[in-house]
C-alpha cells in the first residue's frame, strides 16, 4: 500500500528556507521516495543539503513545460495586460498544479502523493485506513468560493459536495482517476484549447486569474466523491498551517514536534509567515508545554485574531 512516491513541486528559494526541516520531513513521510520538483536550482540544492536517499529531483519542465503554460496564459491576458508583460508568478501559481495533475502521465505506479513544500509531518503517519485499507482523502475547513465557480465549467455536474474542504496541504491520488478526469477535462468542448490546463485557463475570465480560482485538490476530491465514492475514505485532517507566525524554523526542536504531534499530523511554515512579537517564548516554552496541549494554546491565541484564517476541530 505504501508503493508510492511523494511530489513536492518547489522553488528553489523555498527549498532553501524550508530545508532545515527536511531531514524530518523525510523520515516521517509514508511511501518510496520524495521527488523534489522545480528548475535546476532545485536539484543543485538537494545535493548541497546533503539529503538521505530517499530524496530525488525531477526537472519540472519534464513533466510540463513552463513556457507553454504561460504562452497560453500571456495570450489569454492579452487584452487585459495592453503593453504590461504577464507575471510570471501569476502562471507560476496555476501551473504548479497543471504539474502536479499532469505527473499522472508519466507515473508507473497506482498512486503518488503531493505535498506542499512548506509543511512537515510532526509524526509518521500513513495514507491508507487500516480498518479498510482503503487509500484516505483528508479534510479541513477552507472555504474559498472561486474554486467552485470553474469547477462545473471544467467539469459539468461536478460541484462542491461535502461541507469540509479538501484542501489539506497534500493528497493521494489515484492514477487511473487522475487520467479520467482531465480527459473529462478535454472532451469539454465548450472550453477551447486541447490540453485540460489550456482549458482551465480559458475557463477563468482574465479578470479572476488572479483571484486563485481553480484548485486540483477540490476539484479531485469533488469528482471522486462523485464519481467514485467508495474508493476512498474521507478523514480528518488536522495541521497547523500558521506555524510560522509561533515557531522560529531555526529553533524548533524535538521536544516541539513531540507536543505538536498530539493535536496535529503537520505544521506548516508559509514563506510570508514570521514569528510574532507577541508570541515569542510561547508556544516553544516546555512549561506552557507541560500544562497546555497546543490545542488549547492556539485556541487562547486564536481568540485575539479579528480576522484571517484560524485552525477549526469539530
Amino acid at each position: 500500500m505504501n508503493s508510492f512516491d511523494t511530489l513536492i513541486v518547489i522553488t528553489e528559494k523555498d527549498f532553501r528556507r524550508v530545508q532545515s526541516q527536511y531531514p524530518r520531513l523525510l523520515n516521517n513521510m509514508p511511501g518510496k521516495k520524495v521527488i523534489f520538483v522545480g528548475a535546476p536550482g532545485v536539484g543543485a540544492a538537494i545535493k548541497e543539503a546533503g539529503l538521505s536517499e530517499r530524496a530525488a529531483f525531477l526537472d519540472e519542465n519534464s513533466i510540463l513545460p513552463f513556457d507553454e503554460v504561460h504562452a497560453v496564459m500571456t495570450e489569454h491576458m492579452a487584452e487585459r495586460l495592453g503593453d504590461q508583460e504577464m507575471p510570471r508568478g501569476v502562471t507560476g501559481w496555476y501551473y504548479q498544479q497543471f504539474l502536479k495533475l499532469n505527473y499522472a502521465n508519466i507515473c508507473q505506479d497506482k498512486y503518488y502523493m503531493t505535498w506542499d513544500g512548506d509543511t512537515i509531518p510532526c509524526a509518521r503517519f500513513d495514507m491508507f485506513s487500516e480498518e479498510t485499507g482503503l487509500p484516505c482523502l483528508d479534510m479541513k475547513r477552507e472555504l474559498h468560493e472561486e474554486y467552485f465557480i470553474t469547477m462545473p465549467r471544467l467539469l459539468p455536474g461536478v460541484k462542491k459536495v461535502m461541507e469540509k474542504s479538501f484542501i489539506s496541504e497534500h493528497m493521494l491520488f489515484r492514477v487511473d482517476i487522475v487520467k479520467e478526469m482531465i480527459a473529462a477535462i478535454e472532451a469539454n468542448d465548450v472550453i477551447p484549447g486541447t490540453h485540460f490546463w489550456e482549458k482551465i485557463i480559458r475557463a477563468i475570465e482574465p479578470e479572476r486569474i488572479t483571484k486563485s480560482a481553480f484548485s486540483e485538490f477540490e476539484t479531485y476530491g469533488n469528482y471522486v466523491a462523485l464519481k467514485h465514492p467508495g474508493d476512498y475514505r474521507l478523514r480528518d485532517w488536522h495541521s497547523f498551517r500558521l506555524a510560522g507566525d509561533f515557531f522560529d524554523i531555526n529553533t524548533i526542536c524535538d521536544r516541539d514536534y513531540e507536543w505538536l504531534s498530539r493535536d496535529f499530523q503537520a505544521i506548516s511554515f508559509e514563506k510570508w509567515s514570521e514569528l510574532r512579537d507577541d508570541q515569542r517564548n510561547l508556544f516553544d516554552n516546555p512549561e506552557y508545554q507541560a500544562k497546555l496541549s497546543a490545542r488549547q494554546m492556539l485556541e487562547i491565541a486564536q481568540e485575539e485574531f479579528t480576522d484571517g484564517y484560524k485552525e477549526v476541530w469539530d
